[in-house]
């Protein structure tokens, strides 16, 4: 059954937009005018979904995020999930999520589980997804789940864009400083020392700070290639050591002992792991297993390394706030709403608190970090330029006391 995407216009001129199945397009103009809407725009996902195709290959988590709703949506009106998965396939922009979809439909007409069709593509859905489709399958809650991983998907996609919005004011004084310098090292310097060797000024005579900055520039203009591989090659070597577990977690402590730096990595790693481990309890994913695949979403060595410790030891018998305190590395506000959880047995409700309060955390350390950034660059920035200025003309003011 084609799959349409519409907007309309309510008697008060208020547009709605909207998704239907339906046979065909007259049959929904029919549906919508009977509900006294006045239809402004009327297309078929499938045709605007094979032109998107042409260009857009990868998928991102907003292709996810409408995969995850649409199939809710689907299997909320009814539809056999075979059949459900076969119109996703042709309402899809990405070429490599319809791939996968169109082999999912092809495991399912064989008998296989959903949960283990989507397992077969672990670097296109992940783990969770297997978890909690399985779980969904099991209670029979299909959509209630599928709701679920668009909302996680969505949180954390909201999470990664805040954290690049806090830094791309910063990168972006970074990269007008870094080009100002080149262009001051490979334009302007040789005409200032051409200027003064016209002048007839030797080198000696130059002032020292002159002399220091020709210097330094003459430096990077003939070994640029050689300087810039070698930074290439510094970032190279430090990315594989922290890709390492003992790498990685004395970075992470680096980052976790730095004042700002240090509280938005903690509150991202435990707001991603509250949440992630709210919608799989709210899944009927058991704790300890719970706890495993929320861990994962942290994306922290150091994280991880703790939450194994928490599982061992929950396994044990130890009581849940406990584990966490025992460990050393969870503030005392998460471990005391943990307890109250323990008490009322209600743990997706208080990790669903926990993901709002340190939700607020992010917001309040990426404005902080961001206030306190700006400032420091724009002082760097003025202190690398104006040096340079000032060593082209303090020649110029010597002459002049002459």
């Amino acid at each position: 059954m084609p799959y349409f995407t519409y907007e309309a216009r309510e008697k008060s001129g208020k547009l709605i937009t909207g998704q239907a199945f339906v046979s065909n397009k007259r049959e929904l103009i029919s549906k919508l005018q009977r509900e006294n809407l006045l239809v402004v725009s009327l297309k078929e996902t499938a045709a605007i979904a094979e032109y998107k195709r042409k260009f857009h290959k990868k998928a991102s988590v907003k292709d996810l995020m409408l995969f995850a709703r649409e199939l809710k949506v689907l299997l909320e009106n009814g539809i056999p999930i075979m059949e459900a998965v076969d119109v996703l396939s042709r309402q899809i922009s990405s070429s490599a999520l319809v791939d996968a979809t169109k082999k999912i439909k092809k495991d399912l007409e064989n008998g296989s589980t959903l949960h283990a069709a989507v397992g077969k593509y672990p670097k296109l859905f992940g783990p969770m997804w297997q978890y909690l489709i399985e779980a969904g399958e099991v209670s029979g809650q299909m959509p209630f789940v599928m709701e679920q991983i668009s909302s996680l998907l969505g949180s954390m996609e909201a999470v990664r864009k805040k954290t690049i919005n806090a830094m791309i004011y910063p990168l972006l004084l970074l990269t007008i400083s870094a080009i100002a310098v080149l262009i001051f090292v490979f334009k302007l310097m040789p005409i200032f020392k051409g200027i003064y060797m016209t002048l007839g000024s030797a080198s000696t005579s130059l002032p020292l700070l002159t002399t220091i900055v020709f210097t330094a520039c003459e430096v990077i203009r003939q070994y640029f290639i050689y300087i810039l591989f070698f930074f290439i090659a510094i970032i190279f070597a430090v990315r594989q050591i922290i890709a390492t577990k003992a790498g990685g977690r004395v970075f992470e402590k680096m980052i976790l002992s730095t004042p700002v730096l240090g509280n938005l990595y903690l509150a991202l790693a435990i707001q991603k792991f509250a949440t992630t481990l709210m919608v799989l309890l709210k899944s009927g994913i058991l704790i300890i297993k719970a706890m495993e695949m929320s861990a994962n979403t942290a994306e922290s060595k150091l994280f991880l390394e703790k939450i194994d410790e928490v599982k061992v030891k929950v396994t044990a018998g130890l009581p849940f706030s406990e584990a966490l305190q025992q460990t050393g590395f969870f503030p005392p506000l998460v471990v005391e709403l943990v307890t109250v959880g323990e008490r009322t047995g209600n743990y997706p409700k208080i990790f669903e608190e926990i993901a709002a309060y340190y939700s607020d955390i992010v917001d309040t350390v990426i404005t902080r970090f961001t206030a306190l950034v700006e400032p420091i660059m724009l002082v760097v920035m003025a202190m690398v330029i104006g040096t340079l200025v000032v060593a082209m003309y303090l020649p110029i003011f010597k002459l002049a006391n002459l």
